[in-house]
């Protein structure tokens, strides 16, 4: 039995949009990231630092979406969404996935930490820094930008753990319109956008983004989100 436990806006839609591709059954927890429910008791007993996506499969628990959707495909992608073993193609699927995390969401977590930061974040925000990492990972996005066709998906013409890892950073920072000189990325943005599985994956982020806008109990008002398209 597989159970996730996913907060809106947070890297767990990378797992539930993959879990909607593949058709794949499972349990869903909904928490809140805004209202400090991720530091909930019986939460914390699954996930002790509270992070999201957590993922439970039988016995299996995991923290890391990366590791999460390499699980997946292994175990319950009936041969979907990967590369031939030991191929080029495999080895340009990892690099795509480590580059995610790596390089672009580390310097968008900078961004938002001191840019847009979170209820409860014990930061003191400094948005020069902030707006230095955006410059930063616009920069690394220029990669991105040149490795990406003009249609298709990031290697080859089916998806792959590659789109699955990108579409959390990606997908945010299109909000922000970080990508308007960079056409490829805002129309593979689009693409993905289009699908139905991810439609239903990100239904309730999106929610929660407009939720954000407008300052609701819920979802207090970020410094930073009235720029949101």
């Amino acid at each position: 039995m597989i159970t996730l436990h996913h907060s809106p806006t947070t890297r767990s839609f990378r797992i539930k949009w993959l879990l909607e591709e593949l058709g794949v059954p499972y349990h869903e927890e909904v928490r809140s990231f805004y209202n400090m429910e991720r530091h909930d008791p019986a939460y914390q007993k699954v996930n002790p630092i509270g992070s999201f996506p957590t993922f439970e499969d039988d016995s299996l628990v995991l923290t890391e979406s990366g590791a999460i959707i390499n699980h997946i495909l292994r175990h319950h992608g009936r041969g979907c969404f990967r590369p031939e073993a030991n191929s080029r193609e495999e080895a340009q699927v990892d690099e795509w996935m480590y580059w995610s995390e790596g390089l672009f969401a580390v310097h968008q977590r900078i961004f938002w930490d001191h840019c847009a930061p979170p209820p409860g974040c014990i930061l003191d925000p400094v948005p020069s820094v902030g707006e230095e990492a955006r410059r930063q990972a616009i920069r690394y996005a220029a990669m991105l930008e040149t490795a990406l066709r003009e249609d298709g998906w990031m290697v080859g013409d089916t998806l792959t753990g590659a789109d699955f890892m990108l579409c959390f950073p990606l997908f945010l920072a299109n909000l922000y319109g970080w990508f308007e000189t960079l056409p490829r990325i805002a129309a593979y943005v689009g693409r993905i956008a289009a699908r139905p599985a991810f439609q239903r994956a990100i239904a309730d982020t999106v929610v929660c983004m407009t939720e954000m806008r407008k300052g609701t109990p819920e979802y207090p008002s970020f410094r930073g989100t009235e720029t949101l398209a």
